[in-house]
């Protein structure tokens, strides 16, 4: 099956172009892209390097290695506890800087930053629960439905068929948008709250020197004491974010405090978790990496002994020894858990062997041809995924907004994508694609921004000029990397932190969601709903309809992602939004109430005019064109909000992040 598809991928590559549509749009790409590729090095400014570009392009790689390198910790843990030590902190930061710096090298959109995402995170789990279902090794598994999908991304790059994700609308974005972040929630409340309900079985009258309650009441304490971290955590990066609001400090140092505003809350409470009382009741509830990063060679370890060159063979020696190692470091893990893996308490189904050791299923030590089969439909579901998750990040980054001068290149970026994914799978590490909402904020702190006047009071940002380069998504991404050596220093987060930076992450993407808020206009009285809400202009009772439309999916997909087998159905669900808005909503609601809740996107060039984006005439420093601002005014607005303060009208920021002028009130989450 896979030599099968790779076989018609390559020949669609090579055959004439008999069908205009076939592989037409990855050769536009490259014709409008490789012109573009010296001046992505060595220019900052229109024709000249400039020593004002070189330092937008050093703020801008600092932030966007912070708001990569924070996820990728969090996501890495997760995925360490939910595949049982298979995965971990070193997978996803190897996946998240190698594929960045391949990505910065060869991807057509650089702006576009690639990393492990949470989707990816959840996908990943629920591979790991089918895999022990099917009774099949887990990495050499993961590794074909990462193969395959490559392939399949390929295809359809070729094919022409990532166009379609122009018919994306805010109507998906903040439905997906709204997922993650309820899931987000989700999981930091359970990571809480989960070993202080299982742990309220102490038994009161049990002798007070017995092992079983010392341990029992260590759990308890860490758990609480978790909590308490947790929640403090969450509450000062909630106050940093909003620190644009303040009327303390210059407006460069407030915008600085909300661009920091995670890494500072979790260097403050990671402090204060070792003073004296603290440590003790924490004890060892902190950040799981392996004890040793690198082996005696110089190579860096993964979280279990096995290589980097993942065992694909049916029936090979190789795929054995790896299997065996995997289960014997999930064992473990489980007994670190106390998780008590023996006969029939366990998907592995081990046995005792009297020597301390066990005697694993034979089942999960061979790689047979019918598991590289089933692999086909998690293949799928993966592609889907990433056909959504991916081209809404690199759209975003590419806003009609930020007027960027160089042309796009979607199907080129697809195909290289399906690379990365394909290349992950045969070294054994989650896939990554383009993050959101770091990949439009990259873009933003690249862009000179001044304010002007908005008609009806306060001020809106506009976006003059935007650093084309690919040097800050090479060096954030190298940074990333690099992170590998300070594992030893990562281990020394509290669990609780972590969870206070998942609430943080849930809360704040919440931001700038019109969905978000027209679910508590459904809550309010009709004389408490502020003028100019979202929907303004259109019957209450066809905005109540749209808004349980959109929180039905919401729900179904997370209610998805929770039930065994099919979860890993989920990114079907979420590739069927786009067909929904285009063919059920329009049933539902006039043209005008659609345009009012949900506008539709600008459609894309044809392909012979793909090669050059010359940006509207507008003179520098003034307004973005009308028919840009009614139509994509909402488009990013589902995950992010880049909203402009009323006061503080004079500011304007040069740069990215912690550089140059800052407006007193932009709002990034």
């Amino acid at each position: 099956a896979p030599s099968f598809l790779c076989t018609c991928a390559l020949a669609l590559l090579a055959m004439p172009c008999r069908s205009p549509s076939v592989g037409r749009g990855i050769r536009s790409d490259l014709h409008g892209r490789l012109p573009h590729y010296l001046s992505d090095w060595v220019r900052t400014e229109g024709a000249r390097c400039t020593v004002g570009g070189t330092s937008t392009i050093a703020s801008a790689t600092l932030f966007s290695y912070i708001s990569s390198i924070l996820p990728a910790v969090v996501i890495g843990d997760l995925l360490f506890a939910s595949t049982d030590g298979q995965l971990g902190l070193p997978e996803v930061l190897l996946s998240t800087g190698a594929t960045g710096i391949i990505w910065a090298l060869f991807g057509g959109q650089p702006l576009c930053i690639i990393g492990v995402t949470l989707p990816v995170a959840i996908f990943t789990s629920v591979c790991y629960i089918l895999a022990q279902e099917l009774r099949v090794p887990f990495l050499p598994w993961l590794g074909w439905i990462c193969v395959l999908s490559g392939i399949m991304h390929v295809m359809l790059a070729v094919s022409g068929a990532v166009r379609f994700v122009h018919q994306t609308t805010a109507f998906s974005c903040e439905i997906f948008g709204f997922f993650i972040s309820v899931t987000y929630i989700y999981d930091a409340v359970v990571a809480l709250l989960s070993p202080i309900i299982s742990n309220h079985h102490l038994d009161p009258w049990a002798p007070l020197g017995s092992s079983t309650q010392y341990v029992i009441l260590r759990e308890r304490s860490a758990s609480f004491a978790n909590l308490c971290i947790a929640i403090g955590t969450y509450t000062l990066c909630m106050a940093l974010h909003r620190a644009p609001r303040w009327g303390l400090f210059t407006p460069q140092v407030r915008v600085l405090l909300a661009d920091y505003a995670a890494p500072i809350s979790l260097i403050i409470f990671t402090s204060l978790s070792y003073l004296p009382y603290a440590e003790a009741a924490i004890g060892d509830s902190r950040l799981d990496v392996p004890q040793h990063v690198f082996d005696a060679s110089g190579m860096l370890i993964p979280s279990f002994n096995r290589s980097w060159v993942n065992p694909l063979l049916p029936g090979s020696d190789d795929v054995q020894i790896a299997a065996a190692a995997a289960i014997a470091a999930t064992l473990e893990v489980l007994d670190r858990y106390g998780v008590n893996a023996t006969e029939g308490s366990h998907p592995f189904q081990v046995t005792s062997m009297g020597n301390g050791w066990a005697n694993p299923s034979s089942d999960f030590l061979q790689l047979l041809p019918w598991h590289i089969a089933s692999a086909i439909p998690p293949a799928i579901m993966l592609t889907a995924l990433f056909f959504f998750d991916h081209n809404v990040s690199s759209k975003l980054a590419q806003e009609p907004k930020f007027n960027l001068k160089k042309p796009t290149a979607y199907h080129w970026d697809f195909s290289v994508l399906g690379l990365e994914v394909l290349l992950c799978g045969l070294v054994g590490i989650p896939p990554g694609n383009g993050l959101i909402p770091q990949a439009p904020l990259h873009t933003r702190a690249l862009a000179t921004i001044t304010l002007e006047p908005r008609e009806g009071g306060g001020h809106r940002e506009v976006f003059t000029q935007v650093v084309e380069t690919r040097w800050s998504n090479l060096l954030q991404s190298a940074a990333v990397l690099c992170t590998v050596f300070a594992l030893p220093v990562l281990a020394t987060i509290p669990q609780g932190c972590l969870d206070g930076v998942f609430l943080f992450l849930g809360m704040a993407g919440f931001a700038g969601n019109d969905l978000w808020e027209r679910f508590w206009l459904l809550l309010q009285k009709k004389e408490m709903r502020r003028p100019g809400h979202a929907g303004a202009g259109v019957r209450f009772r066809k905005i109540r309809s749209y808004t349980l439309i959109q929180l039905g999916f919401v729900v179904c997909v997370f209610a998805l992602t929770k039930l065994p087998y099919l979860a890993v159905t989920f990114p079907l669900l979420i590739a069927i939004l786009i067909p929904f808005r285009l063919y059920v909503l329009p049933k539902l609601y006039s043209l005008e109430e659609l345009n009012n809740l949900d506008p539709a996107p600008l459609q894309p060039p044809p392909y012979d005019k793909l090669p050059s984006r010359t940006p509207p005439a507008t003179t520098k420093g003034s307004a973005e064109p009308e028919f840009l601002a009614t139509s994509n005014a909402r488009t990013a607005s589902a995950i992010i909000v880049l909203r402009a303060d009323s006061g503080d009208s004079s500011q304007a920021r040069d740069g990215g992040a912690g550089g140059g002028q800052a407006p007193a009130g932009p709002e990034r989450v």
